[in-house]
């Protein structure tokens, strides 16, 4: 039994050679022209070495029978990773935000009198 299982990388502007299978690259001079073709048509605004690692590391967790795959397929990963990094981003400046509020929220000066017995707090 030969199970066959494609995800469908046929969304959005992913047409024509993007869906081809083609070999994956050997070698260095094959890994830059790969990638090249894959940051153009990932139009991410980003750091070309930054997106050359994730597609380094792409390759290295695809399958040990793997070695033709879709362009569609990277560029597709290449954007959610984007969309994962913006998401992650505005979540931590949320949090941040949160926190610095409850911490001003919470932050009270002490007079002390004699004894040292507070006498009363006073807020930012």
């Amino acid at each position: 039994m030969k199970l066959v299982t494609k995800e469908d990388l046929d969304v959005g502007d992913m047409k024509g050679k993007l869906l081809e299978r083609v070999p994956l690259p050997i070698g260095r001079k094959e890994f830059e022209y790969w990638s090249d073709r894959i940051i153009e048509a990932a139009v991410i605004e980003a750091e070309k070495d930054s997106l050359k690692f994730s597609l380094a590391a792409m390759l290295m967790h695809l399958g040990p029978t793997e070695a033709f795959k879709e362009d569609a397929f990277f560029v597709l990963q290449l954007r959610k990773a984007a969309v994962n990094q913006t998401a992650h981003s505005i979540m931590q400046e949320l949090k941040e935000a949160k926190e610095k509020k409850q911490a001003e929220d919470t932050a009270h000066t002490m007079t002390v009198g004699v004894g040292g017995t507070v006498l009363e707090k006073k807020e930012f």
